[in-house]
């Protein structure tokens, strides 16, 4: 489960007893050690709580959207290239050296949770502002009714890298953008991204990154400022995500509240 440090304001802020939960499942699309222009690439999307071990692999096949955007623009399809043990596989050919951005969409799915752990879902996964919403109206003792989808994006460098735009957002409808080449990044630097929801900054965001090893908690969080940024520190060089829910309240008659997942992986050069 992922522990942040306002956990304890809340819960001490109200008389509701918080109960763990199964960690959620975070959806990442794991860039390959290395690219080259006109071989066939990889991208592991992989499942899970722990960075970057998937727990089941995800099909491919089934996602709503694969996209690779190459670095003039052009827009394409990822190829579903089936699964092994723990990760399904996204590939496609790249024409020259650059960066290039692949990214998935998931279809909708409900999830209904009982009070307790929808409450606890709320505080372990960055969303105290629906907490306090239901302690407000009186209804955490109250059941949830959720529709989920998620939006992961991966940054891959093809070659000398040399091209492409790794801060052109994509039009997910939930997506962290680096501002900054994170290419260019190195240990100790730190990258400034920016969220987008609906392609409209959003304020109050909370970001968690995590490194292979980092296990189920993050290895830090921060909050996006009203321009919807933030800063993030680079520790090491290698494999990092970094990851976001951000939770609406339709009100639908089939689901109450919808939730979005996204995260952005990349490898920071050795």
């Amino acid at each position: 489960m992922r522990t942040h440090l306002w956990r304890a304001v809340i819960v001490a802020a109200s008389a509701t007893s918080l109960l763990s939960r199964a960690a959620a499942h975070d959806l990442w699309l794991v860039p390959p050690a290395s690219a080259k222009p006109n071989e066939k690439a990889v991208v592991s999307a992989v499942s899970g709580t722990k960075f970057p071990n998937g727990d089941h692999a995800p099909d491919p096949s089934k996602f709503a959207k694969r996209i690779v955007v190459a670095p003039d623009g052009t827009v394409s399809e990822a190829d579903a290239g089936g699964m092994n043990d723990k990760a399904g596989l996204l590939t496609w050919t790249p024409a020259k050296d650059g960066v290039y951005a692949v990214a998935v969409q998931t279809v909708p799915r409900i999830l209904k949770l009982d009070a307790e752990a929808f409450n606890d879902y709320l505080v372990s996964d960055g969303l105290p502002h629906i907490y306090r919403l239901r302690a407000k109206e009186k209804s955490l003792d109250q059941p949830s009714i959720e529709r989920y989808s998620k939006s992961p994006k991966a940054l891959v460098r093809v070659g000398d890298g040399k091209g492409g735009d790794p801060c052109k957002p994509l039009g997910l409808p939930l997506e962290i953008v680096p501002l900054t080449n994170p290419f260019g990044c190195k240990a100790g630097d730190a990258l400034k991204v920016r969220v987008l929801f609906d392609g409209k900054a959003l304020a109050d965001a909370n970001l968690g990154w995590d490194h292979p090893g980092d296990g189920q908690d993050p290895a830090g969080t921060v909050r996006t400022d009203a321009k919807g940024e933030a800063m993030v520190p680079i520790a090491r060089t290698g494999l990092m995500t970094i990851r976001l829910t951000h939770m609406t309240r339709p009100k639908t008659k089939d689901y109450e509240w919808e939730s979005f997942w996204t995260t952005l992986t990349f490898r920071i050069p050795e």
